[in-house]
């Protein structure tokens, strides 16, 4: 993997400075740099928040350069794992050469469905993805499936087996393989299975975590309410890990364990190491700011830079509220925040219903509680021609 310039080295000790001083106006500028290329998807996963259908908008290659020549010289992160699959915009590769050519560290989620062995060997010959994550959920066909509608399971495990056997035979190695995994009742008890199965393929890392609820799921599916039952699980997945000495599994703690952040509340960073740049050009100052919180436009309707941006009003009167509990917050969600405060508290995992609530109070209109699921079309719908 490719070193941090000085200059990324630098932006990143002295944001560190600056998150440490909460300073509200910064010199610093983000960490981590998450892009959102595509909102399209070919997936209709049951929990996801934010996708649309595959003719959904793309960031174009002006776009991306805009934030590439304000944003990647000091980052150390592109993110390229929010909203929809990566693979359905076909300039992702110059994308990541673009990113590449700056030496920011290149991230890429997908659910692996789209992919193919040329497309995926050319990527992997040139470098161009650091650390790559597969979405799957499970490890049996009936539970991939109805978790992540359109998903084959058969065929999201041929084509991850693929790009683990190219990173041997062409990328030297590299990328790092990463499999997410979002704990719930209907999948739980697969999960040492799955540590086996891709702990035996070399896998580097399996995050887990809890279920945020969206889209109207059964609340019995969230894991605040079977928490011996996640425990013994844990132990047995841990079990499972601990036989593959290079596999990395990430766990959450128990509802028990995390009480203590109620009263000693983690410090948020993100309004001083991380941005989120959606495909419309908002401006997000973290996950939880979805459809509530813009912060600004990059691509339309707002001449900031992007430096004027990220020391503007709005983003100071965050900085200096969202550690501070004496006072009211900016954003209404950072009093809440499982980030800060732990996932102790059953608001922390009703998802959609304790978001919209703090959204709401922070002053947000229009929000689309459904996240397009009522008008999603299937990919083949989508690319149907008209009649």
């Amino acid at each position: 993997m490719q070193p941090f310039t000085l200059k990324q080295a630098a932006n990143k000790a002295l944001s560190r400075v600056e998150s440490s001083c909460r300073r509200a106006k910064l010199v610093s500028k983000p960490l981590v740099v998450d892009l959102v290329v595509t909102k399209a998807c070919n997936l209709a996963c049951t929990f996801c928040k934010d996708y649309e259908h595959p003719g959904a908008k793309k960031v174009d290659r002006e776009q991306f350069e805009r934030v590439a020549r304000e944003l990647f010289p000091t980052a150390r992160w592109l993110n390229i794992c929010s909203g929809g699959e990566p693979y359905l915009h076909l300039g992702l590769e110059d994308l990541l050469r673009l990113a590449k050519s700056y030496k920011v560290k290149r991230w890429v989620l997908s659910n692996a469905m789209l992919l193919k062995e040329e497309r995926m060997r050319a990527i992997l010959e040139e470098g161009l993805i650091d650390s790559h994550g597969f979405s799957v959920d499970g490890i049996k066909a009936k539970t991939v499936e109805t978790i992540r509608v359109n998903a084959v399971l058969e065929t999201l495990l041929e084509k991850i087996n693929m790009v683990l056997r190219l990173r041997q035979t062409v990328g030297g190695g590299r990328p790092e393989v990463v499999i997410r995994y979002a704990l719930m009742r209907r999948n739980v008890e697969e999960l040492p299975e799955a540590v086996q199965y891709w702990g035996e393929r070399g896998v580097d890392r399996i995050d887990t975590g809890y279920l945020s609820l969206a889209n109207g799921i059964d609340k019995q599916e969230s894991l605040w309410f079977h928490q011996d039952l996640l425990r013994r699980v844990l132990d047995e997945a841990r079990t499972v890990a601990a036989r593959y000495p290079k596999l990395m599994l990430r766990t959450p703690n128990l509802i028990e364990d995390e009480k203590v952040k109620l009263t000693q509340p983690s410090p948020c960073k993100a309004p001083w190491e991380f941005v989120m740049i959606d495909t419309s050009g908002q401006v997000l100052p973290c996950y939880r700011a979805f459809e509530a919180l813009s912060m600004g436009n990059l691509y339309t309707g707002d001449t900031r830079s992007f430096a004027e941006i990220w020391n503007s009003s709005t983003y100071q009167k965050l900085r200096l509220t969202v550690n501070d509990d004496s006072q009211p917050k900016h954003y209404g969600y950072c009093s809440t925040c499982e980030m800060r405060y732990g996932w102790s508290r059953l608001e922390s995992h009703l998802g959609d219903e304790t978001w919209a609530q703090k959204a709401i109070e922070s002053g947000a209109k229009d929000l689309r509680f459904d996240h397009r699921r009522k008008g999603f079309r299937s990919f083949e719908e989508a690319d149907a021609p008209k009649r």
